[in-house]
């Protein structure tokens, strides 16, 4: 099967799977009067059940191949994680923007700690999306290049953000999208992945809520920890980039990559909708 039309059911399977929640979830959830309980559990099932499964029906044709599992050096995976502290930096400079150009802030990943958003937060949401972003989309498309597979899973991964949590998080999950498509196309490994997710959450929402309940200068002085892991992460980043190798180059992904991913009409209708629903969620 061509790149191309492998990536046109992809990107029209995620599209359809989460255009299919975004219809209950925007559109039809205000119109009805249920309780708020019985609405999430709506939500899940509409995304993870009907969504998840015309998704898979949608790229079934494509043939899958499996990533072989490879081991990366602890200081890959160190750097990784210091990333992800450098990707809430610059979300957290996005939203003050935002603020400053009269936009209203931006949602937190979490109210308020509870056993479920725990539970969504360091598991459920984890597995199900680096199931989705990641490991089916690389069984789809890995074997068209490391960099088209790494570009095509963040760009999907991120734009879908963009209606649930705004448009800055659309630049920080992306980000995020890179690190952990990266880890996942170096080592096939998606408990790295899961881990790597779930550890994002805990430090950039989880512990945030919880030293906010506690005290501001709490809260202040972990800001500032994680303003010095992000600072350092990023300037191993610059130092190390010419080492970090994908498809035999130093680089994440190359100019052909772009070209391919930006030029599909799959990729074109899933942002379509996307921009939809963002502009429909605005206006409801």
């Amino acid at each position: 099967m061509l790149k191309k039309t492998a990536l046109n059911k992809a990107a029209l399977g995620i599209g359809a799977m989460f255009g299919i929640y975004w219809c209950y979830s925007v559109l039809i959830s205000n119109m009805i009067d249920i309780p708020k309980f019985a609405n999430t559990i709506i939500g899940l099932v509409s995304l993870y059940g009907l969504g998840l499964a015309v998704y898979m029906f949608i790229i079934k044709a494509v043939p899958s191949q499996k990533i072989n599992k490879e081991k990366i050096s602890k200081k890959t995976v160190a750097l990784c994680f210091l990333l992800q502290f450098t990707a809430i930096m610059i979300l957290s400079m996005l939203v003050n923007i935002s603020s400053l150009a009269g936009q209203s802030e931006q949602p937190n990943n979490i109210d308020a700690i509870s056993p479920y958003s725990l539970f969504m937060l360091l598991i459920f949401n984890p597995v199900i999306e680096e199931f989705v972003f990641r490991k089916l989309l690389a069984d789809k498309l890995y074997k068209y290049g490391e960099g088209f597979f790494i570009l095509v899973s963040a760009f999907c991964f991120s734009i879908v953000h963009g209606v649930s949590l705004g448009l800055p998080q659309i630049v920080y999950t992306f980000i995020l999208g890179l690190i952990w498509s990266y880890l996942y196309a170096k080592t096939g490994n998606f408990i790295l992945v899961v881990a790597m997710h779930a550890i994002s959450n805990f430090f950039g929402s989880i512990m945030v809520q919880f030293l906010s309940g506690i005290s501001m200068e709490l809260t202040g002085m972990y800001s500032m920890l994680m303003m010095i892991c992000a600072i350092v992460g990023a300037v191993l980043f610059a130092v190390n980039k010419k080492k970090i190798s994908v498809d035999g180059k130093a680089h994440l992904f190359g100019k052909e990559d772009i070209k391919a991913v930006f030029t599909n009409q799959g990729i074109w209708a899933y942002t379509a909708v996307t921009v939809i629903f963002i502009v429909l969620k605005c206006i409801v």
